[in-house]
């Protein structure tokens, strides 16, 4: 890592003390969504029969599929429990990743650049408490972010500084990167209605970070879930000894109850970042370990196309049965961001101010997984 990325916003940082805010700090947008998502789980509790359209999980009918022996095995008889799983010491699902991302971005990383590990919320937490450790006292991020990366810049006493006032598809977008060695946090693509970051963007942030030696930080969550095609993702082309990327299996295949993730890092900062993540979240359960190693098998043969094409087909229902107003262009997941038909109070759903959005007042977050929440859109479309 270029130790000028670090030295020019370090700040002592002593866990013990209380944490000191910049000014200005309180007002962050970013931080404005946690009050948000505070409000949204009291409104589930106290509305339990609303059904929440814009939910995290979903139902789909591939799951013997991607699973194979493990949706009727349990991990006792595959692997001995009485031993830790070892995720981050297994070489040969690193060697399997690696293949992957040869395979699909054209690029070369080594098994000691990845850090497999659990679910994504668990890596944004490493990441937060490495910057937080490192002594950034502020990162400069490309709205919108995942609201947990708010939570643990707020607790850490991290200023989020946006780099554009729009996000990367709107026509207003305009990109204002700090012309000094910084730390650029990103998602791609923008989960919430499945637009990807352009690659011209990409391609500005990687000029950026020649010039000024900056760290990139992209949470990949949603990557690999093309609609129209399966090619590299745009990220892959920047600085690679200057970029961490966060990819999560879980997602790819929308199997919740196993947890996978893994960070793509430089060989400078494997190490420390691993003796981080390993001392706060522990190792995996077997089970796991197994799963990641079945869903790369998955990644590097037949992929998540089921997956995908009943996402797009459960679109096209809400198209054809007209239940939906206007709606943003899909190119990856399966989140759909669109203006429903039916009456807004029957529902609990997410608008634009949980995102950072402008100009989309009347759109909501819809799960297209959901199909209990997309035939209720159905329904409540014709009365």
């Amino acid at each position: 890592m270029n130790m000028k990325v670090m030295e020019d916003n370090r700040v002592d940082f002593d866990i013990s003390m209380p944490l000191q805010w910049e000014e200005g700090t309180e007002k962050s947008i970013l931080f404005h969504t946690l009050g948000l998502h505070q409000a949204l789980n009291i409104e589930r509790q106290k509305f339990p029969n609303r059904l929440f359209i814009s939910d995290y999980d979903g139902g789909h009918p591939f799951i013997e599929d991607y699973l194979g022996e493990l949706a009727h095995s349990s991990p006792l008889q595959l692997s001995d429990v009485t031993k830790y799983a070892g995720v981050d010491r297994d070489r040969s699902l690193r060697v399997k990743i690696a293949e992957f991302h040869s395979r699909y971005d054209d690029v070369s990383y080594s098994p000691e650049q990845i850090i497999p590990g659990g679910g994504s919320s668990s890596f944004l937490a490493t990441i937060c408490t490495w910057l937080a450790l490192s002594g950034y006292k502020s990162v400069y991020y490309l709205p919108p972010l995942y609201y947990k990366l708010g939570y643990f810049f707020r607790r850490f006493g991290i200023l989020p500084i946006p780099v554009s006032n729009h996000h990367a598809f709107q026509p207003e977008f305009h990109l204002n990167l700090p012309q000094h060695p910084s730390v650029l946090v990103l998602s791609d693509p923008l989960w919430y209605g499945g637009r990807r970051v352009p690659i011209e963007v990409f391609e500005t942030i990687r000029e950026w970070q020649i010039n000024t030696g900056s760290l990139v930080f992209v949470d990949g969550t949603f990557q690999y879930m093309g609609w129209n095609s399966i090619g590299p993702e745009a990220s892959s082309t920047l600085v690679m000894n200057q970029t961490l990327r966060l990819i999560s299996p879980t997602k790819y295949l929308a199997l919740h109850g196993y947890r996978c993730a893994y960070l793509l890092t430089s060989p400078e900062m494997r190490g420390e970042l691993d003796e981080l993540h390993i001392n706060l979240h522990g190792d995996v359960s077997v089970s796991d370990r197994l799963f990641a190693h079945r869903v790369m098998d998955v990644m590097l043969g037949t992929g998540n196309r089921e997956l995908i094409k009943f996402a797009q087909d459960n679109c096209q229902r809400l198209i054809d049965e007209n239940a939906l107003g206007e709606m943003m262009e899909m190119e990856a997941g399966w989140f759909l961001f669109a203006e429903i038909r039916a009456p807004r109070q029957n529902f609990v759903a997410m608008g634009q101010e949980y995102f950072e959005l402008n100009g989309y007042p009347n759109s909501v977050r819809i799960n297209l997984l959901n199909s209990a929440g997309i035939q209720a859109l159905i329904d409540s479309s014709r009365i």
